[in-house]
C-alpha cells in the first residue's frame, strides 16, 4: 500500500537514544493503553496523479473508463483507513471499481494545488469545501462529461460499494436516487423470501429521547436548542450497539441535555414534526429527507435548518467492524460533532475535520 502525506504535514524523524529505552519501557507499563491513531495509506491500485483533473478524465476515458472518482480523506480519519483496509482490498470491488474508473485521493487538508474539472485552480482543502465534501470519507464520481453521478458521505462496506457500483453502472443515477435504488432492490429481495421470516422485536426506548408523537417544530419555537432525531428499525445490530456504546453513554447523555432528542424507527407507526416543520411517521419522514441508512442521524441548528446528517455506518473500528465495546476515538468524535452544531461552527467551517483540527489544537 502506497502512503500519500500531505504536503503541508510533513512527517520529522524521531530519535530515540538507547539510554532512554528502560524509562519508556517502565512507563509503558504504567500508562493504560489508547486507541492509537493510525495513519491512512492508499491502495497501490489507486491512480497516480498530478492534481489536474480535467487531464486526468481525459487519461480515464481514453483507457475506456466511465470517469473518475475522488476520494477525499485525511489521514488520521478512522473510516478512511477502515474503507482502505476492508472496501478497498475486496476483490471484486477493486475489479469493478478501477475497471470503471481512476480513483483519485484528495487530502482535505492538503494545500497542494489542483485543476477542478471547471478549469479553476484551487487547493485541495478549498475543492474538498467546494465540493460540500463535509465528512471524510466522502467518495465522489464524474462522468466522461465532468458531470458528477453520485456523492457518497461516510464509510462504506463491499456490500455498499457492489450496491454504489449497480446504481452507477445500470445509469440509474441519471433517474433516481441512491437511496431509491437500494431500497427497490431490498423489496425484490423480500418479495423472494419465505413468509414468516419477518421479526418484529422492538427498539429500546433511549432514556432522554422522545418518542412519537412529538413537535420538535414547536418546541424550537417555544425553547430554541439545537436537535438531533435518530433513525432506527427493529432488528438492527448496529442501531443497538450505537445506542448502548454512543447514545447512553453518560458524556453523551449530558451534552445531549441541551438538545432536543427524537427516537423514531421506521418499521413502527406514530407521527412528529421536525424543527424544520415536516411532519409524518418516521418512514414517510426518512423518505423526505432521503436517509438511506439505519441508523440514520439528522442534526438540526436552532433555528431548525439542518447542520448535517450521519446516514452511513460509522460505529466501525479500523478493520470495518462493529466494536464489541465502547471506543474512546468513536466517542470523542461524537461529542465534538455535538459541538459542531451546538456552537454553530458548521456554518463557518464547511468541513469538519478541518474545524476539529483547529479546535483541538486550541484546546
Amino acid at each position: 500500500m502506497r502512503s500519500f502525506p500531505t504536503l503541508d504535514h510533513p512527517r520529522m524523524p524521531v530519535r530515540l537514544f538507547a539510554c532512554a529505552l528502560p524509562v519508556l519501557a517502565l512507563l509503558s507499563l504504567l500508562v493504560p493503553p489508547v486507541e492509537a491513531r493510525e495513519r491512512l495509506e492508499y491502495p497501490d491500485w489507486f491512480a497516480p496523479t498530478f492534481y489536474d483533473l480535467p487531464g486526468d478524465l481525459d487519461d480515464a476515458v481514453a483507457r475506456g473508463k466511465r470517469g473518475i472518482a475522488l476520494f477525499f480523506s485525511a489521514e488520521t480519519c478512522l473510516h478512511c483507513v477502515a474503507m482502505a483496509r476492508s472496501t478497498f482490498q475486496d476483490p471484486d470491488i477493486v475489479r469493478r471499481l478501477s475497471g470503471q474508473f481512476d480513483v483519485i485521493a484528495v487530502d482535505v487538508f492538503s494545500d497542494v494545488e489542483m485543476t477542478a474539472l471547471d478549469g479553476e485552480t484551487y487547493r485541495a482543502r478549498e475543492l474538498s469545501e467546494r465540493e460540500r465534501a463535509t465528512f471524510t470519507p466522502t467518495l465522489m464520481f464524474f462522468d466522461a462529461s465532468g458531470e458528477r453521478m453520485l456523492r457518497f458521505v461516510g464509510f462504506a462496506d463491499a456490500v455498499r460499494m457492489h450496491v454504489i457500483l449497480d446504481y452507477l453502472e445500470s445509469d440509474a443515477w441519471q433517474e433516481q436516487s441512491l437511496r431509491d435504488f437500494a431500497a427497490a432492490l431490498i423489496e425484490a429481495d423480500a418479495s423472494g423470501a419465505p413468509s414468516g421470516t419477518a421479526t418484529t422485536a422492538s427498539a429500546t426506548a433511549i432514556s432522554g429521547f422522545q418518542q412519537p408523537p412529538a413537535d420538535l417544530a414547536a418546541q424550537r419555537q417555544a425553547n430554541p436548542r439545537p436537535a438531533l432525531v435518530l433513525f432506527e428499525r427493529h432488528d438492527c445490530e448496529e442501531c443497538r450497539r450505537f445506542r448502548m456504546q454512543i447514545l447512553e453513554h453518560p458524556e453523551v447523555q449530558e451534552v445531549l441535555a441541551g438538545f432536543h432528542v427524537l427516537q423514531l424507527n421506521s418499521d413502527e407507526g406514530g407521527t412528529a414534526v421536525l424543527p424544520d416543520g415536516r411532519f409524518g411517521t418516521a418512514e414517510v419522514l426518512a423518505q423526505a429527507l432521503a436517509l438511506a441508512h439505519r441508523p440514520g442521524l439528522v442534526f438540526f441548528a436552532e433555528d431548525g435548518e439542518e447542520a448535517f446528517r450521519m446516514d452511513s455506518t460509522w460505529l466501525i473500528d479500523h478493520a470495518g467492524q462493529l466494536p464489541d465495546a465502547t471506543r474512546q476515538d468513536l466517542l470523542d468524535s461524537f461529542l465534538a460533532r455535538l459541538d459542531y452544531v451546538a456552537s454553530g461552527a458548521y456554518r463557518d467551517w464547511p468541513q469538519y475535520q478541518r474545524w476539529r483540527a483547529q479546535r483541538d489544537r486550541a484546546d
